[in-house]
């Protein structure tokens, strides 16, 4: 019998004037940069938090607490850490949806090259990766381009 679980991961982060982003270890050429103690990639956040949901280990903060030694950490470090457990446990990825909400740039034509990344970080086909992107439609910080956020969802299974 399959054992199937789910789990769902959020990040946010502030931005501030820059010169790119970085979004699921993909650079994008942007007006803005992320402000974080690590690299700031919130998709690589946002769904190493769904992996230690699902299996219940709780999230970045317990595995890599802001603190000196993980100063500027790359953030495929913080994911290669949860999939390395997901993977200790005998799981396997089902499938992964995630949402960007950012107001600028537009992300439509980087979708692709973000699937691929996580396909080839994670060696799975990039048809079980949804990446989607949003606005807030002007609204609040994501809105007036002070923040940026991603939801993540996963679903994975052993047996």
């Amino acid at each position: 019998m399959s054992n199937t679980r789910i789990g769902f991961g959020y990040d946010m982060h502030k931005l501030q004037n820059g010169n790119s982003i970085l979004l699921a270890g993909v650079e994008i050429a942007s007006k803005y940069t992320t402000e974080a103690h690590s690299d700031g990639d919130i998709v690589l956040h946002s769904l190493s938090d769904a992996i230690y949901g699902s299996i219940a280990e709780g999230d970045i903060g317990i595995h890599f607490p802001s603190n000196s030694k993980n100063k500027n950490i790359n953030s495929k470090n913080i994911l290669n850490h949860a999939y390395s457990l997901l993977r200790e446990r005998n799981y396997k990825i089902n499938n992964i949806d995630i949402t960007i909400v950012i107001e600028s740039p537009r992300l439509q034509p980087q979708i692709i090259r973000m699937r691929e990344s996580l396909s080839n970080f994670l060696d799975i086909s990039i048809n079980q990766i949804s990446i989607k992107s949003s606005t807030s439609q002007k609204i609040g910080l994501i809105g007036q381009n002070k923040a940026v956020s991603c939801y993540s969802t996963i679903l994975i299974s052993n047996g």
